[in-house]
Order: C-alpha cells, then structure tokens, then sequence
C-alpha cells in the first residue's frame, strides 16, 4: 500500500479524541497516512480539538457536520474524501486498540482485501467491567446476536459488528456503506463475501470506552432494539441474496 487513510466517526468524544489521535499517528509512524475526523457538531467542541490540532498537523483532516447526523453516514464521507489506497475505521472510545491497526495493514500486505478486528475468533474477546451489569448485558448479548447472524448469513465469518477494519478503497468505492447504525457491518460484510473478496478477521480484546456514554446503548431495552434491527438486517441479505 502506499497511503493509509483512517477515518475516525465522532459525536462526543472530548476526551478520547487527542489521545486517540497520537497513539494512532504513533502507530503510523512508518506509513504515509491522513486521519479524517468526521465529526456530527458535538455540542462537547469535539470537532474544536481537532481544528486545533489541524492547524499545525497536515496529516489531520476535519469534516464538522452540521444537520448531518448518523454512524454509516459519517464514516461513508471520511470515505469518499480519503486519498489512500487503504481505509481503516474504527470507533473512539478506546474499546478498539490501535496496535492492532498495524496488524490489520499486514494483513492486506499479505494480499487481503479486508482485514477485520474480531472478539469472536480464539485470541479474542471482551472485557467485562467488573460488577456491571450492563457490561455483562451488552457482552452477552452481541455474542448471541453474532452467533445468530452466522447461522443466518455464513458461518465462515465469525464478528458481523466488528466496526474495525482495514479495506481496500477500490472496494468500498464498489460496495457503499448502507444502513442506520451498526447493521451497516453486517450488510458491507455480507456482500463482500458474496462478491468474493478476501477477507481475514484477527482476534482483539474489546476494551470498556475510556470517557463517555456508549451510542449503542446503556439498558436492556435498547439493547434489544438495536438488535432487532441487526437481525432484520441479516434476514433481508439472506431472503435476497437467496
């Protein structure tokens, strides 16, 4: 690859942001990179920060969205302004290391097309917070979640919800990113799979985010509804690619 692009969708996040960038240029130091920050106006100055750092950082890009919201929205803008040969996206809160970015990038040196952080393969996993009840809740849950998205779609492919990856651009310029949050995952992997691309998932421990409220939810109710919509989604692939 000559040039690795990784986007960075924000809402919030004043306190990951900084450190999150320097362990990922950190991380970098050896490749040519841009980082795009593609931020939904947080009302915390988010967006603030990395203006700031911008100005004396070539290699820091900022999208401040103004009436724009949304995740697949987010990254898929970061996307279409990305110069690199190479896409990485991640979330950032810390549950998702950025040491693993380089194992990631290996993996299309090797000639994969995508290369995709997983809990659910040996090696990976989740930390549970101790004592919380909706760590546990969330953890179990995205386990059974997955496990049935496998039987729906194809087992070979073990972290529908992932959300971390390294891609080729030529192929999230054929597959474009649909859907509302997470679901968006389950439907970009499915068809790559279909479309036979090849993909490779190396194990992550999944951390608790550093600072902040998780956007995928913080009870058993939305939980659930946030999983309802990732279940539709896997039927809908399957009834159609059927």
């Amino acid at each position: 690859m000559n040039k690795v692009s990784v986007v960075l969708p924000t809402f919030n996040e004043k306190d990951n942001i900084l450190p999150l960038i320097l362990d990922i240029q950190s991380q970098l130091n050896n490749q040519e990179y841009e980082i795009i920050v593609v931020d939904d106006d947080s009302p915390d100055g988010t967006w603030r920060i990395v203006e700031e750092l911008g100005k004396n950082e070539k290699y820091i890009r900022l999208i401040r969205r103004q009436g724009r919201t949304g995740l697949t929205s987010a990254i898929s803008e970061g996307i279409d302004v990305a110069t690199g040969d190479v896409v990485v996206w991640m979330d950032c809160d810390f549950s998702m290391p950025p040491e693993k970015i380089n194992d990631l990038l290996q993996k299309i040196n090797d000639g994969y097309d995508i290369s995709v952080a997983s809990r659910y393969i040996p090696g990976g996993g989740t930390v549970i917070i101790e004592k919380s009840q909706d760590s546990i809740i969330s953890a179990a849950l995205s386990f059974l979640m997955n496990f049935a998205i496998q039987k729906i779609l194809d087992s070979s492919f073990n972290d529908y919800t992932s959300g971390f990856i390294a891609v080729k651009k030529d192929i999230v310029d054929d597959i474009k990113l649909r859907g509302d949050y997470g679901e968006y995952f389950i439907d970009f992997i499915y068809r790559a799979i279909k479309k036979g691309y090849k993909i490779i998932e190396i194990p992550y421990i999944c951390k608790a985010r550093k600072y902040g409220v998780s956007k995928t939810g913080t009870n058993l109710v939305q939980y659930i509804k946030r999983g309802r919509k990732y279940i539709w989604t896997a039927l809908r692939l399957r009834l159609t690619w059927f």
